[in-house]
């Protein structure tokens, strides 16, 4: 078994944790993903207050026509 010390120093007052690697680049990687949705949704809402976006009916009625029909 191998043993690592860490100086104080580097710790400070802070905590410190240690994970594996393959937890670490899973837990990277949905970090990621979770700031490109947040990105892509908070793009969405300025969009959305910019009056840059259409209806759901006018959406449906372009690309789905059978089911934009008018009742």
């Amino acid at each position: 078994m191998n043993t690592i010390t860490i100086p104080k120093k580097l710790i400070k007052n802070n905590d410190l944790v240690v994970i594996e690697r393959k937890d670490f680049e899973k837990l990277s990687k949905e970090n990621k993903e979770l700031r490109l949705a947040i990105k892509a949704i908070l793009g969405g809402e300025l969009a959305l207050r910019q009056r840059k976006t259409r209806s759901l009916r006018n959406f449906l009625k372009s690309k789905f026509p059978k089911y934009a029909k008018n009742h």
